[in-house]
């Protein structure tokens, strides 16, 4: 048997085992991801319904926002929500935020479709914005330009 010929069997079996591998994890990810062993939601009650298939894609909201009719603060915190969903909280620049993301979790997300925003925490004072956006849905994530206008700082 010639060395070229036992590399191109060697070359087979490692292929052979990569193959074989990745199919297994893609196996395991498919049956991991079932609804009847998934973790409840935040968001379990009786007019919780999600969202049916795949999730749409989320909306990433930036811009300008304002309190008082002054730019806003540093370090300020902004987040979105919808009746069931809320997106993570996002730190502000001078007067700018960025990366607010946030998608419908529930069919009454999709429903209603209006998203407001807060200044603040989920947990302690909040104001919310003049501003809400319209949900729709895109075949991608959609990144939008949204000014904030909040009528006070939340007390701390």
């Amino acid at each position: 048997m010639s060395v070229h010929y036992v590399t191109k069997i060697n070359n087979f079996s490692r292929l052979g085992l990569i193959v074989f591998a990745l199919s297994a994890l893609a196996i395991l990810a498919v049956t991991g991801c079932s609804s009847t062993d998934a973790e409840p939601t935040p968001y379990d009650r009786e007019d919780f319904t999600p969202v049916a298939g795949p999730p749409p894609f989320p909306i990433i909201f930036q811009g300008k926002f304002t309190v008082d009719g002054e730019p806003g603060p540093v370090d300020s915190t902004i987040y979105a929500e919808f009746i069931h969903g809320g997106s993570p909280i996002s730190t502000t620049f001078a007067g700018e935020y960025v990366q607010v993301i946030l998608g419908p979790v529930s069919e009454s997300d999709i429903e209603h479709g209006v998203i407001s925003f807060y200044l603040g925490t989920r947990d302690g004072d909040h104001v919310k914005a003049e501003e809400t956006w319209d949900w729709n849905t895109g075949g991608s994530p959609t990144n939008q330009v949204l000014d904030l206008t909040f009528s006070r700082l939340p007390e701390e």
